[in-house]
């Protein structure tokens, strides 16, 4: 397959990377081209990524699948690229929270496709990425049909596992309270994942947030077990959450789309979370530090 992939960030090098290992074509819409890109498997290793770097959106009108893999602060101001794409290529989102399926409902493609992904991945510098945590990408059809599908998911492998989820909603809401638990803490800590639960502090913490958002949602008790949130952070143990990443780098930290939804949701049905609502409001303030950019 020919595979466009809008961002060069971690999770779209890391895509990139395996992907091409699985002899896909890949070519990167960036701004700012690099002479190489590269991926770390094993930290100072790095390997080089087989693709090419373009930077004028009709280069990636002849793909057979675009994955879209920036910030969803990012996406507004993409749209009017994004409506230049022939109607027929698939795209796939890869955002975190739940805020960018109502975004894709105002596009014309044909067909989407939403990606939920676990693992753990950060940038050396412009041009690497490194790998830090396997973890699987479930992927689903959000609407229309997606005809490659199965040449897509045979690009599968053990560092790079992806599933198909018939039910990608309830997947990225299973994401969302993930990244609610575990993003807000790590990156008040400045912590990597693997300390929210070797310090008993913070996972006391944690697990009172996880007790107040089950017990407001009460039908989400079996589609998150607080068993898994051990088992994501132990996976990911020498990741930096996305949030915190962003907060050391100084770029503008994904609050809204991680905490704020889960917040809203929980207004909708007339009930408050004290706890994340609280880090809610610490994050916006830290949010609001220096000169955060996009």
């Amino acid at each position: 397959m020919k595979i466009g992939i809008i961002g060069a960030g971690a999770i779209g090098m890391i895509f990139g990377a395996y992907l091409a290992e699985a002899k896909h074509d890949i070519v990167f819409y960036v701004r700012k081209e690099n002479e190489n890109l590269y991926i770390e498997k094993e930290p100072n290793s790095p390997e080089l990524i087989r693709c090419k770097q373009v930077s004028v959106i009709e280069s990636l009108f002849s793909m057979d699948l675009i994955i879209i893999a920036v910030k969803y602060h990012h996406l507004k101001n993409l749209k009017s690229e994004l409506d230049l794409l022939p109607r027929h290529i698939p795209l796939l989102f890869l955002q975190n929270g739940l805020l960018h399926l109502s975004y894709t409902d105002q596009l014309k493609q044909e067909t989407i496709v939403i990606g939920s992904v676990l693992l753990g991945a950060t940038k050396v510098n412009s041009f690497t990425v490194r790998h830090l945590g396997i973890g699987k990408t479930s992927v689903g059809v959000y609407r229309g049909v997606w005809e490659n599908a199965d040449v897509f998911f045979k690009s599968s492998s053990n560092n790079f596992p992806l599933v198909y989820s018939n039910q990608i909603k309830t997947t990225l809401v299973k994401k969302a309270l993930m990244n609610c638990l575990i993003n807000p803490l790590s990156t008040i800590t400045k912590s990597p994942n693997g300390m929210l639960i070797k310090n008993e502090s913070y996972q006391l913490i944690m697990k009172n947030m996880y007790v107040e958002i089950m017990n407001v949602f009460n039908e989400w008790n079996e589609l998150l077990l607080w068993e898994e949130v051990v088992e994501l952070c132990k996976n990911t143990e020498n990741n930096r959450s996305s949030m915190l990443a962003d907060f050391e780098n100084n770029r503008i930290m994904e609050i809204d789309t991680i905490v704020g939804a889960i917040l809203d949701e929980a207004k909708k049905r007339n009930e408050v979370l004290p706890i994340l609502n609280t880090f809610y409001l610490l994050l916006k303030e830290m949010n609001k530090v220096g000169n955060r950019h996009e």
